[in-house]
């Protein structure tokens, strides 16, 4: 069920039309500018990250040190590329925020299930290297829970994306599943 938007609000809510005087338009539009600006930076930051981390990923996948197991190499090379993915499924979400979309539940419904399934891999790559000394219940509890957590995670961006229509489209003007 699609939720009503409100007449004289944006897509999260607020109100659209500006405050009454003239300091506090001012306030208003200053507090704008600094949040543009915080999230100008915020995404270079993230950029930055995601440059720097996908770098030393390859550059340990190429060289990786003559003591480390290969199967461990793999898993940190997997790590690494999908916290990329992650730290990425961000910056994408702040630009959107940009162009004018708002707040969007899908990228961070994904970037739930990447980080949960990053997870799950992590835990597999430690119990098959840790081999007979790793506490096998607790581990396989961990593992379930997390199972557990993709599948919720999955149905809900399945559903969402069922009934919530387009990406980016302003869910106020979009029709129910009913037409």
């Amino acid at each position: 069920m699609v939720t009503p938007r409100l007449p004289g609000t944006d897509d999260e809510g607020l109100p659209t039309e500006p405050p009454a005087g003239r300091l506090a338009t001012y306030l208003v539009l200053l507090l704008h500018l600094g949040e543009d600006v915080v999230f100008f930076v915020l995404s270079v930051l993230l950029f930055g990250i995601a440059v720097v981390v996908l770098a030393r990923t390859g550059h340990d996948l190429i060289f990786r040190p003559p003591h480390e197991a290969f199967a461990e190499t793999m898993t940190r090379g997997l790590n690494g590329v999908l916290f990329v993915v992650i730290v990425m499924e961000s910056l994408r979400t702040i630009i959107a925020r940009f162009q004018g979309v708002g707040f969007r539940l899908q990228p961070f419904l994904v970037i739930a299930i990447i980080s949960t399934v990053r997870h799950i891999l992590t835990v597999g790559a430690r119990l098959s290297l840790a081999g007979e000394d790793a506490p096998l219940q607790r581990t396989m509890i961990e593992l379930g829970v997390n199972a557990g957590v993709v599948l919720a995670l999955t149905v809900s961006l399945v559903l969402i994306r069922r009934y919530g229509g387009p990406a980016g489209a302003d869910p106020g003007s979009r029709p129910g599943p009913n037409g």
